[in-house]
């Protein structure tokens, strides 16, 4: 080289050494003007390219320096660096790889390899280039950490943890490896150990939210709920635009039943994220909880419109849109959920569930049996099916589907009441009367079991056993006005009427605003001939409740009895105004018209009480009066006398009524007339036997 040159050439590298970069460049240029053909120039006019940030020169410059000395192992690797930072990690690669080719004697030729191979997802490559860098350097942190991150790439997380805890001997503070291990120690499941690094990262670097947030995971798999919110809070608190980490934070909330923080964290996660699904389905899995059934429909249907193959959405929205009443499209819900899992029984026994909502028993009952058929363990599924087939009368099959409930839940009471109704259903009073003590020696207080065995007990006419019951009932209720009531209606039907007058009171006294009491106080008035009693209990009634049918039906009575024969027929007329089809009412009505010679008002009465009731307990002596109501001559008529020994009507095993009937004189062929029975209210729990109302 020409000594001038040579001068300006390390004019150039001075200026280099001290950051001149300008007068560096130009110092270089102009010696590769004159020498074109020396690599060394075109190196050094490329290194300094390279600083300058003059990339695709400094390429160009590298390139020329190659292609005059192919054999510079050096140049190659300064050249595959500079690719591998402008993303050309492919060409990057194959100058690395020629650079070894040329130089195998140079270990740390294999350092940007491995990191280049690890760039370009090359696991097993990278892994292999920084062990060899390793064998000649073992205390080379870079390449340590590099092989660290490499294992952790490919997942073998223990392999990588060991190689960082090797670094850590010599830099127990590095930020990176102390996070980088935590997430190794979190993927092993060794939340105790993660937590202890990442808080260690922490305390190296309280600014990067990351690092917070990853302790919140390790807490949160901990269990230090308290302390991963916080982790949470301030990750968000550095960075407020991570989605994924809101729903962390609702998921932890959740956990804590924070449920209302949690909820507003779902939602902001969909805010910042509409289109991540994960949120949107916490969110509406817990509006559904809370019961907010109309959000939680909003949040699943947000869901299906981002996945539509989530069948577990599709089946959550089923199960909300079935509590809202809207079975057509839970059903239509649950069927999608089942075409995108056909094999998922509870979809199945739920879709079931919608079709005995809808009443459609025998489609349900398919549903339930091939849902079961798939997961036979829900006791509950068993229950339904069970009762399903008790209302088709297919009682072999309940009691299959019934004896499977009590074999998963020996001890539930619904199903031994299920069982017990069955065997009602099919007449055995006796077996069900079994069922009902048993479930009332497991919860002695249950006011509905105890109703219905002391109904089982009257139907078996075992009628002191079953006030025994209804004193139970009162002894567990002594507050409840319909207790008492219908303890009154039990010895009255035993006839125990000064007993059944006490209860009454008692529970007129309880519940001075009950209609019950006083229709039944009045009742054993009537039976007893006390009319101004009785009077004065109907009239309670209807005070209390003027469009009571009974009330109106038996105060007529008592006005018949008492000759206010106008009066009688007033409450009689609007008893069937309240109710068209009361039978009973229509008789009366034909018996005044009768006696009072209507001769066309008695018939029609009477002709509707027999399209009403053609069987009733009255029917034959309509059909008399009827026939009798013949042209006859006329003589003069005398006024009904009120009900001459009305006895009190008893509850039979069908909810019907019987009773004596009493005689009324004066009828214009002197025909003997039938009065119609006084009715009881009963008040009656819910699944009891229905009330001894007048058919």
């Amino acid at each position: 080289m020409d000594p001038a040159l040579f001068s300006r050439y390390y004019e150039g590298v001075t200026f280099f050494k001290h950051g001149d970069l300008e007068r560096a460049l130009a110092s270089f240029s102009s010696v590769a003007l004159s020498m074109p053909g020396d690599p060394l120039v075109h190196l050094s006019l490329a290194a300094v390219m390279h600083e300058h940030g003059d990339l695709d020169n400094a390429v160009a410059e590298y390139r020329r320096a190659i292609a005059i000395r192919p054999t510079d192992a050096f140049a190659r690797e300064c050249l595959g660096t500079l690719l591998q930072s402008q993303g050309q990690v492919g060409g990057a690669i194959e100058q690395y790889q020629q650079a070894i080719q040329l130089r195998p004697d140079v270990p740390l030729f294999h350092l940007n390899l491995g990191i280049a191979d690890r760039v370009a997802g090359n696991k097993d490559g990278a892994i292999a280039e920084l062990q060899q860098v390793l064998q000649a350097y073992p205390e080379h942190l870079r390449a340590r950490a590099q092989l660290a991150a490499a294992f952790q790439d490919k997942g073998s997380y223990e392999a990588a943890a060991n190689e960082y805890k090797r670094i850590l001997t010599h830099e127990p503070n590095n930020f990176s490896i102390l996070y980088n291990l935590g997430s190794c120690l979190l993927s092993l499941k060794d939340y105790n150990g993660a937590a202890d690094m990442l808080q260690r990262a922490v305390q190296a670097d309280s600014n990067v939210a990351a690092a917070h947030a990853l302790l919140a995971s390790a807490q949160n798999k901990r269990g230090q709920l308290d302390s991963a919110v916080s982790e949470l809070r301030t990750a968000i608190k550095l960075k407020t635009d991570r989605a994924d980490w809101h729903a962390e934070l609702g998921d932890v909330l959740t956990k804590q039943k924070d449920y209302p923080t949690a909820i507003a964290e779902y939602r902001e996660a969909g805010n910042l994220d509409p289109r991540q699904v994960a949120p949107a389905f916490s969110l509406g899995y817990l509006l559904q909880v809370t019961g907010d059934l109309h959000g939680a429909s909003t949040a699943f249907e947000r869901v299906i419109n981002l996945d539509s193959s989530d069948a577990n959405a599709h089946y959550n929205l089923g199960i909300i849109k079935q509590k809202l009443g809207d079975l057509d499209a839970a059903e239509a819900q649950f069927k999608n959920s089942l075409t995108l899992n056909p094999q998922d029984g509870q979809a199945m026994v739920n879709l079931g569930r919608t079709y005995l909502l809808k009443g459609d028993l025998n489609q349900a009952v398919g549903y339930y049996r091939q849902g079961l058929s798939i997961e036979p363990t829900g006791s509950a599924a068993f229950l339904e099916l069970g009762t399903a087939l008790t209302k088709l009368k297919d009682y072999g099959g309940a009691h299959s589907a019934l004896e499977s409930a009590q074999n998963l839940a020996p001890n539930d009471r619904n199903i031994m009441l299920a069982i017990a109704i069955l065997d009602s259903s099919e007449g055995n009073l006796p077996k069900a009367e079994q069922h009902l003590r048993q479930i009332v020696q497991n919860n002695p207080s249950d006011v509905k079991v105890l109703q219905m065995l002391a109904d089982n007990l009257d139907q078996q006419a075992k009628a002191s056993q079953a006030i025994e019951v209804y004193q139970q009932i009162v002894q567990v209720n002594p507050s409840s006005a319909d207790a008492f009531n219908d303890l009154g209606l039990a010895m009255q039907r035993h006839n125990e009427l000064g007993g059944a007058l006490l209860q009454f009171k008692k529970a007129a006294e309880l519940d001075p605003n009950l209609v019950e009491p006083h229709i039944n106080l009045g009742n054993i008035y009537l039976a007893q001939k006390d009319l101004t009693s009785a009077a004065a209990e109907y009239q309670k009634a209807l005070e209390l409740k003027p469009d009571n049918v009974l009330a109106h039906y038996n105060y007529g009575l008592v006005l018949t009895g008492q000759n206010n024969i106008e009066a009688a027929l007033d409450h009689y007329q609007k008893a069937v105004q309240l109710d068209p089809n009361y039978a009973n009412a229509y008789y009366a009505q034909g018996l005044i018209y009768q006696s009072q010679n209507k001769v066309a008002d008695a018939i029609s009465n009477f002709q509707h009480y027999l399209s009403l009731d053609g069987t009733g307990p009255y029917s034959d002596a309509a059909k008399t009066q009827l026939a009798a109501l013949q042209p006859q001559p006329t003589t003069p008529q005398q006024a009904p006398q009120a009900p001459s020994g009305a006895q009190q009507q008893q509850q039979t095993s069908n909810g019907a009524a019987t009773s004596t009937p009493s005689t009324a004189s004066g009828d214009a062929n002197g025909a003997v007339s039938s009065a119609p029975p006084v009715a009881p209210q009963q008040s009656v729990p819910e699944a009891s036997t229905p009330n001894g109302a007048m058919q």
